[in-house]
């Protein structure tokens, strides 16, 4: 198959649960990427560090970026919580990047910082990222049917981004298919967790957003 230009390259540290169910959730967008003969590589656990990332990204020059890690307005973490892309120390390697951050909060300030040093778009979350789980699925998180609709909607920015979708597009498609999940969920009266999983999908689809070149897409 031919390789796609510009590759792709995707963070997926585990410190904790949370970053464990992230990890988990990602082999989807991995597995849609080398699906489609684009260069893939994954910064997996403890290789998930500011280090690496700025290595590969300097020998390789991926197109597009993903980034899971916990955050804050002006840093997002790697394995271990060791910051990892951090405003005012190393944004500008994002210059000329596509960035998808499924990173609490690092929308806002980072996210605005990494497209005024160049990036061409930088989509994410300006409030945190939510989900509840199944604790009976804690060590299987791909089986957790409470946590599938926040990470469902949330992939889909990434996925449709690597099928050629524009950022803007991206996330319409996030939130329209969030509006779908919110109905269905808001009406299910079999399951105590419900209304929680809705309220976990209204506000990832608030809090979900860009910023730069809204137009901007692969290829």
């Amino acid at each position: 198959m031919k390789e796609a230009k510009g590759g792709f390259l995707i963070t997926t540290p585990e410190t904790d649960d949370t970053m464990f169910y992230c990890s988990a959730w990602s082999r989807e967008i991995i597995g849609d990427a080398e699906k489609r003969g684009i260069k893939t590589k994954v910064l997996e656990k403890e290789k998930a560090n500011r280090k690496n990332l700025e290595g590969y990204i300097e020998k390789q020059n991926p197109r597009f970026v993903v980034l899971n890690g916990h955050g804050t307005p002006n840093l997002i973490m790697g394995h271990g919580d060791e910051p990892m892309l951090e405003l005012g120390k190393n944004e500008g390697i994002m210059r000329e990047r596509i960035v998808f951050a499924r990173s609490c909060y690092s929308l806002e300030e980072l996210g605005k910082a990494c497209v005024q040093k160049g990036a061409t778009a930088f989509a994410g979350y300006r409030l945190p990222f939510v989900f509840i789980a199944d604790p009976n699925r804690s060590a299987h998180p791909l089986k957790d049917k409470l946590a599938e609709p926040c990470f469902e909607t949330s992939n889909l920015v990434p996925m449709s981004i690597i099928k050629g979708a524009p950022v803007s597009e991206a996330i319409q498609k996030a939130n329209s298919k969030a509006d779908q999940l919110i109905s269905y969920w808001e009406t299910r009266e079999d399951l105590i967790e419900a209304p929680y999983v809705a309220s976990c999908l209204y506000w990832n689809k608030l809090a979900l957003g860009h910023e730069g070149k809204g137009n901007a897409k692969l290829g």
